[in-house]
């Protein structure tokens, strides 16, 4: 590629500038919607249709506008800044380079955010199938304003809110048949979700306890005999089978087995009132 002046014909301010700005040539920057680690951003944009594209370069800083690190990838569309500091907003946004190391005028759309979230802990840490209307804390940090929690299937988020960027409240409401995830179980994976897309994870910070009310699986007020008769029935069969029954699926992870079973012993006699 013949080499040129950054302000004359061919590669400079004309051409490059066209590479982002002209027709139907753009680049999106986004922040990509993914779980990253903590201290991470995330970033992917529409390629450059140009033959003469070498890289890209990313710009980045705490200032909108004013950038104070800068790295180049290649002709990839997707890059990833890490070490960054937890609760910091952070300005991004990218040019095109040429094969001689020419750099686009203009820079693309700028965004902004935080680096990943990190949610922590969660209080209270646990509740019990059938529970509305519970109000948690959500501690952690990089949680932006319009941060989102998830508890995973049988758990529905009613309300929530951002009260700082380490602080989080919600409402929630645990559906009878919800998955419980204490031990031996699998522990519930809660997700925070910025704007944008960007996530963080941790497993364990809340868990669905049993209901033992659900032992009484034909809700006659004990647990008893025709309780078992109807785990019995309905043993081996997963959610979609003609003979699943959810009300036998005590621990409500979409089998009836030998795990409800032993929930139904261990409340074998109880009587509720």
């Amino acid at each position: 590629m013949r080499r040129t002046s950054q302000t004359g014909p061919g590669i400079g301010r004309s051409r490059v500038g066209r590479w982002i700005f002209g027709a139907g040539v753009t680049v999106a920057l986004v922040l990509f919607p993914c779980a990253v680690a903590a201290g991470t951003i995330k970033l992917a944009w529409d390629p450059v249709g140009d033959t003469d594209l070498a890289a890209y370069r990313v710009y980045y800083g705490t200032t909108s506008g004013l950038y104070s690190q800068s790295f180049l990838v290649g002709k990839q569309t997707t890059a990833t800044l890490t070490n960054l500091q937890d609760c910091r907003v952070y300005y991004l946004a990218l040019k095109a380079v040429d094969a001689n190391g020419n750099e686009s005028v203009a820079f693309s759309n700028e965004i902004s955010g935080y680096s990943a979230p990190l949610p922590s802990t969660v209080g209270p840490a646990s509740a019990k199938q059938a529970t509305g209307n519970l109000n948690l804390m959500i501690g952690g940090a990089n949680f932006d304003t319009q941060a989102r929690p998830e508890f995973g299937p049988g758990v529905t988020v009613n309300s929530y809110s951002t009260v700082s960027c380490t602080e989080m409240l919600a409402n929630i409401t645990i559906a009878d048949a919800a998955r419980v995830n204490s031990a031996p179980a699998l522990p519930r994976i809660l997700t925070v979700v910025n704007q944008g897309g960007p996530l963080g994870q941790k497993s364990g910070a809340f868990t669905v306890l049993f209901d033992e009310h659900r032992a009484d699986v034909d809700h006659s007020g004990e647990v008893a005999a025709r309780d078992l008769l109807y785990w019995q029935t309905a043993f081996g069969s997963v959610t979609g089978d003609p003979a699943y029954n959810i009300d036998a699926d005590l621990n409500g992870d979409g089998i009836v087995d030998g795990a409800d079973l032993t929930l139904l012993a261990v409340w074998h006699g109880t009587e509720f009132f």
